[in-house]
């Protein structure tokens, strides 16, 4: 489970898939699961911190329609805020139409994707399947040269690691580009 703000490189780069795709959908989408996690912590102690949202049933959902609803209300706000960035562009690039529910979808589930190899546990079929009897293909591969904590770490840090590395690089490439932080919160080209 990648820290929450390591998902963005991954939902960057579906971005750039398909033009059609929202960048500012596919980024909240890319980190709205994880939004259970302080609430599991606080009112559910006793249950796993990654559940609901991490399932495919939660990530359709309720992720997805939360994803649609802080695209269009929080994320231009913010955005505009921290980043200076015009906040009539964020607007439109934040309205809803299929292409920001989709993108919205596809962000939750980008994230799904990027947790799964490395979780010691894996919500992604419950309540149909306990967690726990699912456990990631990458520290399946490790475990028998390192054992399963060991292979839960590496798999873990490298996970990390390619994810900040991808982040340096996108960082990279969008700086040469020029008005660097309206290509990465917005994804297009500026029309200033």
């Amino acid at each position: 489970m990648p820290v929450t703000p390591l998902h963005y490189p991954f939902a960057f780069l579906i971005s750039k898939s398909n033009k059609r795709l929202i960048l500012p959908a596919l980024v909240v989408g890319s980190v709205m699961p994880d939004i259970e996690v302080p609430l599991m912590w606080i009112f559910f102690s006793s249950l796993p911190d990654h559940l609901f949202l991490h399932s495919f049933i939660g990530a359709a959902t309720v992720a997805t329609l939360l994803t649609v609803l802080v695209t269009r209300f929080l994320y231009a706000p913010i955005i505009s805020t921290i980043f200076g960035i015009d906040r009539v562009d964020l607007d439109d690039a934040c309205k809803i139409n299929p292409w920001m529910v989709a993108s919205s979808f596809i962000g939750v589930m980008s994230h799904l994707v990027l947790d799964f190899p490395m979780h010691w546990y894996n919500p992604i079929l419950w309540p149909m399947v306990d967690p726990f009897d699912i456990v990631g293909p990458l520290i399946l591969l490790l475990e028998p040269s390192f054992g399963f904590w060991t292979a839960y770490i590496i798999a873990s840090s490298l996970t990390h690691a390619s994810m900040i590395i991808l982040w340096i690089v996108i960082l990279v490439v969008l700086y040469s580009k020029g008005n660097l932080w309206y290509h990465h919160w917005v994804g297009r080209s500026s029309t200033a």
